[in-house]
């Protein structure tokens, strides 16, 4: 080639793949290379080692995205949202040949020089990719939790739910693992409050549930308990709306499961009215129970709701028995409303 190319940087960055590649080789042509700033190059170079990637041409991806960083890191002084786009690309190369301890690597050091870049595009992209990585299985260190702690709140104010409810699932399970009990409940229940109207999450509020009943087991003194969230009321009715629905056709089992499930999140239940739904619900469990001809649930379900009787003033524990008794679902059904409503009254409150 004894011409100047006419190919742009832009233009280059919205080639397909393979037309990328073809202009790889153009890089090294001096004719060509004078055309491009030490931005362009890396931009380019950048790019190409994505698009390598995607073609499982490894070694190609790895010595063009070495290329680009090492152009990057001479300039990040001055543009550190470029060291975070080529930083992006190169993680992804490096989890795609399998590598996901150096994919990880350059996708956290991506979202640092991004968020110093005010680059969000790039931003948003290494976070939501760091956290499909831990996903994964990839340990959470003492280079990730402060990560996720930041990464979560991002996201919040990004209003990007999805990959917020991602991060906090995480470091509310980093917490349970530190023993910050109190503090990985309050960030498992947030999940379950961004989730609430989330197409497809209910792999992430199944784990997000067991995590928050693990979290009640470990609790060692009840004075240091922490109060049910909103999150964690919301489910509840869920569970309950889901039971009542069941009832209605018939399906008792499916009844029996959703009660049983809802009881377990209101372990940690200390407010009359949460109380007040636990006696309703152990009562009418035991009545099903007793109907499908589970002797021995409905003796242990029977036990629990006179200790939870016991616990709530007279009054309410007469109406709570003939309501049960007659298996009253819309009863049912208001109180687990009016607990879900109380407790997002409170979560509101500055």
């Amino acid at each position: 080639m004894t011409e100047e190319s006419e190919t742009t940087a832009d233009r280059f960055l919205h080639m397909p793949a393979y037309e990328r590649v073809a202009h790889f080789a153009l890089v090294d042509t001096p004719a060509v290379r004078r055309t491009l700033s030490d931005r362009d190059a890396a931009s380019v170079l950048g790019c190409l080692c994505l698009a390598y990637a995607m073609e499982e041409r490894y070694d190609e991806a790895f010595a063009a995205g070495l290329r680009a960083q090492r152009i990057a890191r001479a300039r990040a002084a001055d543009d550190p949202a470029l060291l975070g786009h080529v930083l992006l690309n190169l993680g992804v190369a490096h989890c795609q040949a399998g590598d996901l301890e150096r994919g990880l690597a350059a996708y956290l050091e991506s979202w640092t020089h991004a968020r110093r870049g005010d680059d969000e595009t790039t931003l948003f992209k290494a976070g939501a990719n760091a956290l499909l990585t831990l996903e994964a299985g990839r340990p959470i260190g003492e280079t990730e939790f402060p990560f996720l702690q930041e990464c979560r709140a991002v996201f919040e104010a990004a209003d990007k739910q999805p990959e917020a409810a991602r991060a906090s699932r995480l470091l509310g399970e980093a917490l349970l693992d530190r023993g910050q009990v109190a503090d990985a409940i309050t960030v498992l229940d947030r999940v379950l409050v961004l989730t609430e109207s989330l197409g497809g999450a209910r792999s992430i509020r199944r784990e997000t549930t067991r995590l928050l009943l693990e979290a009640d087991r470990r609790i060692d003194d009840p004075a240091d308990t922490p109060p049910l969230g909103p999150g964690a009321l919301r489910e509840v009715r869920a569970l309950v709306d889901d039971g009542v629905e069941s009832a209605l056709r018939g399906i008792v089992p499916r009844t029996r499961t959703c009660f049983s499930r809802a009881l377990a999140l209101l372990e940690r239940r200390a407010r009359p009215r949460e109380r007040l739904l636990a006696a309703f619900l152990l009562l009418a469990g035991g009545r099903l129970a007793f109907h499908e001809g589970d002797e021995p649930t409905t003796i242990e379900f029977m036990r629990r709701a006179g200790q939870e009787v016991e616990l709530i003033k007279p009054s309410q524990a007469e109406w709570v028995k003939v309501h049960a008794f007659d298996l009253d679902l819309g009863a049912l059904r208001t109180l687990a409303r009016n607990a879900s409503v109380s407790a997002r009254e409170r979560g509101s409150r500055p």
